[in-house]
């Protein structure tokens, strides 16, 4: 009995030190707004994305995917889009992307909208 009692303790104290396996990390970026941009005149086809982002880290992160879900009256679309350049904690960032100019517009709403692959520079990466 004393050495089940011995064995448990042993058993708490080590749970107690080991530290937890580190829970998954929530996206490292805000989707402020995303959404299809309006045809230009004369055109049925969209003119492009625009996604509106904040980096919530507190590291400059140097490249962003998206995966954008769109729907049109005859398809439903998954693409991504890649963001590169300099992106300071906390900042906000306006990009417009060609992502879907190609298709028919079907309204501005997007279906999703996500950060699915952030690149630090520090060399660290995320992924959804």
């Amino acid at each position: 009995m004393k050495t089940t009692l011995g064995l448990c303790a042993t058993i708490a104290l080590a749970l107690l030190i080991t530290p937890a396996p580190a829970a998954a990390a929530g996206n490292p970026i805000t989707i402020v707004q995303c959404f299809v941009t309006v045809p230009k005149a004369m055109s049925k086809l969209a003119s492009g994305t625009q996604i509106d982002y904040i980096n919530v880290t507190k590291k400059v992160a140097t490249q962003v995917e998206f995966m954008v879900a769109y729907r049109n009256s005859a398809h439903n679309f998954r693409r991504t889009v890649t963001d590169s350049g300099t992106f300071a904690p906390a900042a906000q960032i306006q990009h417009h992307f060609d992502l879907y100019s190609d298709v028919t517009f079907g309204g501005k709403t997007v279906q999703s909208c996500a950060a699915i692959k952030v690149t630090f520079a520090d060399g660290t990466v995320w992924n959804r």
